[in-house]
């Protein structure tokens, strides 16, 4: 994809409130220059959901579900869903704000909209989620 996509993609998905999932290639963040892209959202197909049903947000590794939660609110992230490289939300409504951390030490945040999945770039974990009554993780 040429320069120019990738930065219309990427002032799209910062204009829709895409945070730091933004669309495929682009690089978009939220406050965090030095941590763009923890996380990249893709289409159904570019993400398997595993067994990711509603009300879950999943965490997904290898092709298969190792976590899944549904509770609202702030929670730490188990052994399992630290380790995973993708995930889903089949939330109808709410929005999944995720909190990574960087190798190097730096944190950043992203929110997966209703029915979205992602994948998490490689240096970034993901150790938080906090599932919010918004769509847009506000």
């Amino acid at each position: 994809m040429i320069t120019r996509k990738r930065i219309a993609l990427a002032s799209a998905a910062l204009a829709l409130g895409g945070g730091l999932i933004a669309a495929p290639g682009a690089l978009a963040s939220q406050g965090a220059p030095a941590a763009q892209a923890a996380a990249e959202a893709q289409g159904v197909q570019g993400v398997q959901k595993a067994s990711c049903t509603y009300p879950n947000v999943c965490f997904i590794k290898g092709g298969k579900t190792v976590a899944s939660y549904k509770d609202m609110g702030y929670q730490k992230l188990g052994t399992k869903a630290r380790s995973a490289t993708a995930g889903h939300n089949s939330r109808n409504d709410d929005g999944a704000k995720l909190y990574f951390v960087h190798t190097s030490g730096k944190k950043a945040t992203s929110c997966a909209k209703p029915h979205q999945s992602w994948t998490v770039k490689k240096g970034w974990k993901m150790y938080a989620l906090d599932i919010r009554n918004s769509p847009t993780c506000k």
